[in-house]
């Protein structure tokens, strides 16, 4: 006899409603892989399942032909084994997605604040530093530094910064991003420019949107282990590409 316990993944004592967490558990994993024709089998258990456990009257009489095969109580070891492990790697992936959930937050408070203004900053030095570029076409900055301040400028508008220039600098408030610089005595004019970085919440906006996105899936309650642990893999691919965006652009 089939031990629909088993099937929905919780104990014989469990109460309705966690007998329910686990059917829509169930149900929700194995539909998205409905494709292979096991999953569809095991699909069609729960279902089964949930039918006889989710009545009262039908679970009572479950149970007594349950109890009657003593041996069908007990979970097989290795898929107790399996099932452990998943939740625990579901556990340990929604710590992260939390983790990159509050990483956006503190980029969009970053941006909502208003910029710190440092109306006369004097660059104090400035060297060429290589940025990753195609080896065919090579590529240089300049990283610049002044009393309160540090950006890299690419090589097309490096001229517009010189050492001991007397220059305006726009930063954020909480992680300090050179988001605009305005230099009077540049010959291309006063109009603000952007650095290298200050894209982050320009060009490439859309990384952290769309990391936050996923983070957020990954921590809202009632998603099956596999929700968890394949979002957190999507979130720290979409984190490691948003911190090249940072630092190469």
């Amino acid at each position: 006899m089939q031990n629909y316990y088993h099937v929905l993944g919780v104990g014989a004592t469990a109460t309705a409603r966690e007998i329910e967490q686990g059917y829509l558990r169930q149900r929700t994993r194995l539909r998205q892989l409905a494709a292979d024709p096991a999953m569809r089998v095991r699909l069609t258990e729960v279902e089964a399942g949930y039918g006889i456990l989710g009545h009262p009257r039908r679970r009572v009489a479950y149970d007594v032909l349950l109890a009657q095969e003593p041996d069908m109580l007990a979970l097989p070891p290795h898929y107790a084994a399996a099932e452990a492990r998943w939740y625990h790697h579901a556990r340990l992936a929604r710590s992260l997605n939390v983790a990159l959930l509050a990483c956006c937050l503190l980029l969009g408070l970053d941006w909502a604040l208003p910029l710190r203004q440092y109306p006369h900053e004097t660059v104090q030095s400035r060297f060429p530093v290589s940025v990753p570029a195609a080896l065919s076409a090579p590529e240089m900055a300049y990283r610049v530094h002044t009393v309160h301040t540090s950006f890299r400028l690419p090589s097309a508008i490096g001229h517009r910064v010189r050492m001991g220039q007397a220059i305006a600098v726009w930063q954020t408030p909480l992680l300090g991003i050179v988001q605009r610089i305005r230099a009077p005595g540049s010959p291309d004019g006063p109009a603000p420019f952007r650095p290298y970085g200050g894209t982050i919440y320009g060009t490439f906006f859309l990384l952290p949107l769309l990391l936050a996105a996923v983070a957020a899936v990954g921590t809202w309650p009632g998603h099956s282990p596999e929700t968890y642990v394949n979002t957190a893999a999507v979130g720290a691919l979409l984190t490691i590409l948003t911190l090249v965006m940072l630092l190469c652009f």
